[in-house]
């Protein structure tokens, strides 16, 4: 039966002393050895190693950079407009819808790469190379 005499006393078990005499086993440097980086209460970051220089600063560093605005601009060729029928305008709603472009594209451009046998209107925000422009003219 339970009751609270017969419940296990629980005794608080205490930390060891560390520091407090050579006679305590446990004086002097308190364990943590003798004289060092660690040994005085200071940290040492994770990423060092001892004085060596970091494998950061070591390794090969890449050259030149990437623009973030790349991801916002995509470049097709007319052969991707196969899609569209005759007459109709090419936009960057439309190519959204036909799913040529993601909703992120803010700026498309069309190349001269592969044929286009059907005529096709341009809107202002699809930006059109020379040669494009040439071929259209022609």
């Amino acid at each position: 039966m339970f009751n609270l005499s017969n419940i296990e006393k629980i005794v608080p078990k205490h930390r060891k002393r560390i520091g407090k005499g050579e006679g305590s086993n446990r004086g002097k440097n308190a364990g943590k050895g003798h004289k060092g980086q660690t040994k005085h209460g200071g940290k040492v970051p994770l990423w060092f190693e001892g004085g060596q220089k970091s494998l950061s600063r070591r390794s090969p560093k890449a050259k030149g950079f990437k623009a973030r605005e790349n991801k916002f601009r995509v470049t097709l060729p007319l052969s991707a407009l196969s899609i569209f029928k005759d007459n109709e305008i090419v936009s960057i709603e439309s190519l959204l819808e036909k799913g040529i472009i993601t909703e992120v594209i803010k700026e498309v451009r069309i190349i001269k790469t592969g044929e286009l046998k059907q005529k096709l209107t341009f809107d202002t925000s699809v930006y059109l190379t020379k040669g494009v422009k040439e071929m259209l003219n022609s």
